[in-house]
């Protein structure tokens, strides 16, 4: 009876280490597996990127690259406290760096159905991530600008201080023309109070005209 035991005992914990074993070998398995997975969808996110890259570097629009001029500006919508207010913006920008503009910039306000307006110039930087014929953009401005209305007196010079954040995207049209639309937030140090909660988000619709690289011969046209 002795034996027997024993020998049973023995059995038992043969076959729960051989358990032991298969359950670590298929944990192994797992994991293995898990690895080589993670691997592939590594090396597919890479190639990814790769063809995005090779498309961006073969299809981008010379508009972009250092030396270019551009002119361009739109129009503006916005609302403040239900009142709608329009903007005519002008501006003028250089490319430093691919991608990268900075220049200067006009703004004209008005207020529908009221006597305020405000006029402002400043200087903005933009940012072109993505330079093919449908590009978005990101961007900067600092502006100093004059506010009128009948709640101020003619010899009050109503003066302020404004930083715009913009977001946007530019369309290729023709040959040298872009169409751009975007978003911007505007942050003032003061404003009259006939605008009630200020004014600030407006959505702005534009076009831009890209001269080309400017040269010791001068301005060569963009292709």
């Amino acid at each position: 009876m002795g034996f027997l035991t024993c020998l049973s005992a023995a059995s038992f914990a043969q076959n729960d280490a051989d358990s032991t074993s298969r359950r670590s070998s298929r944990n192994e398995n797992t994991r293995q597996e898990a690895r080589e997975k993670a691997v592939q969808v590594e090396e597919k996110l890479n190639t990814e990127i790769q063809k995005s890259r090779t498309y961006m570097q073969e299809n981008q629009l010379s508009w972009f690259q250092p030396n270019n001029l551009f002119v361009g500006g739109g129009i503006g919508l916005g609302a403040t406290s239900g009142k709608v207010y329009t903007d005519i913006n002008l501006r003028a920008g250089y490319f430093f760096q691919p991608g990268f503009a900075a220049g200067l910039r006009y703004d004209f306000d008005r207020l529908v159905g009221n006597s305020y307006r405000a006029q402002q110039a400043g200087i903005f930087a933009r940012y072109y991530p993505f330079r093919t014929r449908v590009s978005s953009f990101v961007g900067a401005s600092i502006n100093s600008g004059r506010e009128y209305s009948k709640t101020i007196s003619s010899d009050t010079k109503a003066r302020y201080t404004s930083v715009g954040l913009e977001l946007g995207v530019m369309f290729w049209i023709l040959h040298r023309l872009g169409a751009e639309v975007s978003y911007e937030g505007n942050f003032y140090n003061k404003f009259d109070p006939a605008l009630g909660r200020g004014k600030g988000d407006r959505v702005k619709f534009g076009v831009n005209y890209y001269f080309g690289r400017v040269g010791k011969r001068g301005v060569q046209l963009a292709k």
